[in-house]
């Protein structure tokens, strides 16, 4: 196992630069909460990215959530792939959502700019750093790891920054993580 683990390691150091790319990208769709804005933009270039590596991809709308509404849809992306053998299945979450930016700013906070080896910009650090992260190191497992038994979910979910009622706790509350074989 401890050969199989060096060589997803060796592989995500490959993959560094779609991993800079990717949160850059994530970055420059300003999803701020509140209002919410851009979620479904957001949660579709997640579910594009994913769907080109085999996962099937769900958006699920927080329907009658604090904030919901046409002009502000609150839209989750869940995305699974099936192992080649039965298993139980991890599921890696994160949110898409940014609280507003602020005073002060040196870089435009969606910009997703890239100086002295840092990327700037609002969600870099929390959280769509750490679901392109999550997006990339997935990718490397199942390059390296094709027979993997169980299931991978991968998740962005909205509103975390002012309750996550139309994210997580929408999904909970009906039901969506029962019964999916979830290690938590």
């Amino acid at each position: 196992m401890t050969e199989v683990i060096s060589k997803i390691h060796h592989r995500i150091d490959g993959l560094k630069d779609d991993l800079i790319d990717l949160t850059v990208e994530l970055i420059r769709i300003p999803t701020t909460n509140p209002p919410g804005e851009n979620y479904t933009e957001c949660a579709e270039f997640v579910g594009n990215w994913l769907k080109i590596r085999g996962f099937e991809v769900e958006y699920i709308r927080g329907l009658d959530t604090p904030g919901d509404s046409d002009k502000f849809p609150r839209t989750n992306i869940v995305a699974r792939i099936e192992g080649a053998k039965p298993g139980e299945c991890v599921h890696f979450n994160s949110h898409i959502d940014v609280v507003e930016a602020g005073e002060g700013w040196t870089f435009d906070p969606f910009g997703g700019e890239i100086k002295d080896g840092k990327i700037y910009g609002r969600g870099a650090c929390d959280m769509k750093g750490g679901l392109a992260t999550s997006m990339i190191t997935v990718e490397a497992f199942l390059a390296e790891m094709p027979d993997f038994a169980g299931a991978i979910e991968i998740s962005g979910t909205v509103d975390e920054e002012t309750g996550g009622y139309g994210g997580v706790a929408y999904l909970a509350e009906k039901g969506y993580f029962l019964n999916r074989g979830l290690i938590m």
